[in-house]
């Protein structure tokens, strides 16, 4: 009777053990296909900011499409706060293969170090730092091995499109261009879109009579617009380093009792839905933008580097990633689908990467073009 008993336990310990040797791989193949790449995206700012949510929205859209699992943590707008936040983001979480970020000024190389702790993967993005701090940490792939590029755009041909532009349109009004710039904060960034406003107003006969720093603030563009326009009362054209500050300026204007787009003539940067409403009802004049696709650029650069692909995205010591376009009432219907949140999901991020890897000089970019084509739509010459 025990004999028989002890078969019969063997038998099934035998059966059970022979399924679940068939079944594991089964489970580990279920496994290996459903796994997905590990994304960290840091959004340098709030919440509530109308870029950078811009940024973070289409940067979510194309790591769904491209099937990348991506979290994303905010860095408040500061330096501090940021890495705090990343070092808490590594305490509590299994670490990303691929970290995309901005480097904030005053602490690139602490962050660097850091992120090479973690063994990660490293993309950056946007020009923000001085030369000094830039050569601490050095090019991609030198001394950080796992930082695989840059992406970012030529902020000062930016600068100087948007000057440009301004100035033709006063000069069309049979004005004598007249200029004050509202710049960013007193970083590379704000510094290269300066120097394009500089060099414009050399190449078309204005005169720029000041630049001020409104720290991104529409609040205080609105301030400083209002100081300026009282110290250089025939100033025609107002040049801000961001949409949000532009419609500071725009407010500041009005309450003066002056006319834009008559008295005074005023751009910005960023292509913010505000922005772009501004426009569409003929008060903002022009807006250069493009680079709320940066994130996005940085989730094809990491598809590409899954599937071997060379990267195309990346900024090297000769080119930029692309080049900014100029939205203004003209051109706003034509590209209006592609400007909105609503326009990203028709993106096909797999169809922008085989775009991007076709063209040979990345810095000639027609960006507006490029996503029309990747949502299958032709442009009409």
């Amino acid at each position: 009777m025990l004999n028989s008993t002890l078969k019969h336990t063997i038998l099934i310990c035998f059966y059970f053990s022979c399924l679940a040797s068939w079944a594991y791989p089964q489970e580990a193949n279920k496994v290996n296909q459903e796994k997905t790449t590990q994304v960290l995206f840091v959004n340098p700012s709030v919440k509530s900011d109308p870029f950078w949510n811009k940024v973070e929205i289409i940067t979510r859209q194309a790591a769904n499409n491209l099937q990348l699992d991506l979290a994303v943590i905010h860095g408040d707008g500061t330096r501090f706060f940021q890495l705090e936040e990343l070092k808490k983001y590594f305490e509590n979480n299994i670490a990303p293969e691929y970290v995309v970020l901005l480097n904030y000024p005053g602490h690139a190389k602490t962050t660097m170090n850091f992120l090479k702790e973690q063994q990660v993967k490293i993309i950056t993005l946007e020009q923000t730092l001085s030369i000094e701090e830039k050569n601490k940490i050095g090019f991609p792939g030198l001394i950080y091995k796992r930082w695989l590029g840059e992406i970012y755009f030529d902020n000062k041909k930016a600068g100087f499109l948007l000057a440009k532009y301004l100035i033709n349109s006063a000069i069309l009004a049979g004005k004598k261009p007249v200029l004050a710039g509202i710049s960013g904060h007193f970083g590379s960034e704000s510094t290269l879109r300066n120097e394009g406003l500089f060099s414009a107003t050399q190449n078309n006969q204005a005169r720029l009579t000041q630049i001020v720093h409104a720290n991104w603030s529409a609040e205080n563009a609105y301030n400083k617009t209002l100081k300026l326009l009282q110290r250089y009362p025939e100033i025609n054209i107002l040049w801000c380093a961001s949409d949000h500050m532009a419609l500071g300026a725009i407010k500041a204007v009005e309450s003066l009792g002056l006319k834009v787009n008559e008295d005074i003539f005023v751009g910005g940067f960023d292509w913010t839905d505000k922005a772009i409403e501004s426009i569409n009802i003929g008060k903002l004049t022009a807006s250069v933008g493009g680079h709320f696709i940066m994130g996005a650029l940085a989730m094809l650069a990491i598809y590409d580097e899954e599937n071997n692909i060379t990267h195309q995205p990346f900024v090297n010591q000769e080119q930029g990633s692309f080049s900014l376009a100029l939205i203004n009432q003209t051109n706003l219907k034509k590209h209006a689908d592609v400007l909105n949140q609503q326009g990203f999901s028709q993106i096909d991020f797999k169809k922008l990467a085989e775009l991007y890897a076709k063209e040979k000089d990345i810095t000639t970019i027609n960006l507006l073009k490029m996503l029309n084509q990747s949502r299958g739509i032709e442009e009409k010459p």
